[in-house]
């Protein structure tokens, strides 16, 4: 006969009874880990606000623009901007590398006739918007890893673009990506030119320009599509995580 007065087995009660909550939400966590999470999780915010706030300053000021107004726009101290990026060239490339996820995610939504031509219309506005950014990059001494790795990348999102455009016959059948990069690289020369002709009309006559040069003839009279990617700003991404 089962005595219901019986006294449980020890540790019965562990079966039943949830793992304790600790600080940050975590079941089992220790109060040292949450603070470590919640560490880690403040320090990718601080981060993507200092990115966002300096292509906001290289676009107003260059790339040569003080750090200092980097980390007052970001609303960071001085020793947290440094914490992340030790120096200009590990900036300029934080800021590359957040323009190139925006140009990876942009090219999958568009066919493959209009992904190249989407891709320099999106670099040649970036050109525009922070001038003197890339011959920040080229004159960097050393060169950072993680701008070559930005670079790779562009080379491969440009290569993958322009295959889709053979294909689908959107431009010459003799236009290279030697061509391609070409073309960047005369865009950005008139960039650089414009205090002799000030304004974005010489810019968007250049690239009508060169996208002419590199569609097929009977594509050539297509307008020029628009840029349309959206950056986040310091202020869109907020005080709080």
């Amino acid at each position: 006969m089962r005595d219901e007065n019986r006294t449980p087995v020890s540790g019965s009660a562990s079966l039943t009874c949830p793992a304790p909550v600790h600080q940050g939400g975590l079941p089992g966590a220790t109060p040292g880990y949450a603070r470590r999470v919640i560490q880690r999780r403040d320090a990718r915010h601080n981060r993507a606000r200092i990115v966002a706030a300096a292509a906001e300053v290289f676009r107003e000021d260059g790339a040569a623009a003080p750090l200092q107004r980097i980390a007052r726009r970001a609303g960071v101290g001085h020793g947290t901007l440094y914490r992340h990026f030790p120096d200009r060239g590990a900036l300029i490339a934080a800021v590359l590398e957040m323009r190139l996820d925006a140009l990876e995610r942009d090219a999958r939504d568009h066919p493959d006739a209009d992904v190249l031509e989407h891709l320099l219309v999106e670099i040649c506005a970036f050109q525009l918007d922070a001038p003197g950014l890339m011959t920040a990059v080229r004159r960097s001494t050393p060169a950072h890893a993680r701008v070559d790795a930005v670079v790779e990348r562009a080379q491969t999102l440009l290569s993958v673009a322009l295959d889709a455009a053979h294909r689908s016959g959107a431009v010459r059948a003799d236009v290279t990506l030697t061509d391609v990069f070409l073309a960047i690289a005369m865009i950005d020369g008139v960039i650089a030119a414009r205090p002799a002709a000030p304004g974005a009309v010489p810019v968007e006559r250049a690239l009508t320009l060169v996208l002419r040069s590199l569609r097929r003839e009977d594509r050539a009279g297509l307008p020029v599509p628009r840029p349309e990617l959206h950056l986040p700003t310091p202020e869109e991404l907020g005080t709080e995580p």
